[in-house]
């Protein structure tokens, strides 16, 4: 869904019709993203199966998936054994000893090699795994599976998301801000694990909503929309303080 830049926030609907056609718009992948493009910084270039793997360094960075953009074979790393090409993530981003920080923004195009949705994987072994995902409206749809086993996990998923999410952690807990909570409802919460749904519950269509897997051995699982200001409270008084003396 495009949202046109004079359109009101509380103008822009929250449930599309099920049995309407996706707002896709067949396109040179290399023209211009002008309204199909989440605010992204400056300069920020397309790309599509993108992967990164460090063992002493932590991975971080801001990148823009273009699902429908086709890349070389020559380009693309090889595939772990049993792995199809169906199953290739569109973004994944690995550490063994540091720590995971990906921001990711989504194209609304359509989707190469037939696929349903955007296929995204961050995990480290030692370090904490930070993922936020911002996209236009409810598409391009999203499966992420963000993993750690010593650090905590934490998402910042877009307004617009709706699915399954399952958190799971042996000795931490998962966390939802108040916002997230009012739009979420719990169907098991077992053993360290919940399964949850996020959204509209009624307009749940497995082969277009979002889903999400999040695991972590020994660190907590923190579940935030994108938009969410997480200054905390300390912080937000003692800037105020600073900006009255100087005023």
């Amino acid at each position: 869904m495009l949202i046109p830049k004079e359109t009101p926030k509380e103008d822009i609907p929250t449930k599309r019709d099920s049995h309407s056609p996706p707002p896709y718009a067949p396109s040179d992948p290399s023209s211009s993203f002008s309204g199909s493009s989440p605010v992204h910084p400056s300069g920020l270039k397309p790309s599509n199966y993108v992967s990164l793997n460090q063992n002493h360094h932590s991975v971080r960075g801001s990148y823009l998936l273009d699902p429908s953009l086709e890349i070389p074979q020559e380009f693309l790393v090889p595939l772990p054994d049993g792995q199809s090409e169906e199953r290739r993530s569109n973004l994944h981003a690995s550490s063994e000893h540091g720590s995971v920080s990906t921001d990711i923004y989504l194209l609304d195009r359509p989707m190469a090699k037939s696929r349903k949705k955007i296929l995204l994987t961050t995990s480290s072994t030692h370090g904490s795994v930070t993922t936020s995902i911002r996209r236009n409206g409810y598409l391009p749809a999203f499966d992420l599976k963000a993993e750690s086993r010593n650090g905590y996990v934490s998402v910042k998923i877009p307004r617009t998301y709706r699915g399954m999410v399952t958190g799971t952690t042996k000795h931490g807990r998962v966390f939802m801000s108040d916002a997230v909570s009012a739009h979420s409802v719990i169907f098991s919460d077992v053993k360290g694990s919940k399964r949850m749904f996020f959204g509209d519950f009624s307009a749940r269509n497995d082969d277009t909503d979002d889903a999400m897997v999040l695991e972590s051995t020994h660190g907590s699982i923190n579940i935030y929309f994108e938009d969410e200001d997480l200054t905390s409270p300390v912080v937000k008084s003692v800037k105020g303080f600073f900006g009255k003396m100087w005023n």
